[in-house]
């Protein structure tokens, strides 16, 4: 079973140092809580649809949307 989570390429941010600091602190962000969330998930008591339907849950949570925090 596979998912894909897109996440924005820090490497395409046009701009200063900073602010290409802040793009990969961004996505660093983002991969860490998608990753907890999917760490959380108790996939033993899973079955295969149930668990698909989880990962695109992960996919659309409202943190990992165009609101992504900003992250120093």
């Amino acid at each position: 079973m596979t998912s894909h989570w897109g996440i924005e390429d820090p490497a395409a941010i046009d701009g200063k140092d900073p602010q290409k600091r802040n793009a990969y602190t961004t996505v660093l962000h983002d991969i860490k809580l998608r990753f907890g969330a999917f760490a959380a998930l108790p996939l033993a008591n899973f079955e295969r649809l149930s668990l698909l339907i989880r990962l695109k849950e992960i996919d659309v949570l409202e943190c990992f949307t165009h609101k992504r925090p900003n992250v120093a």
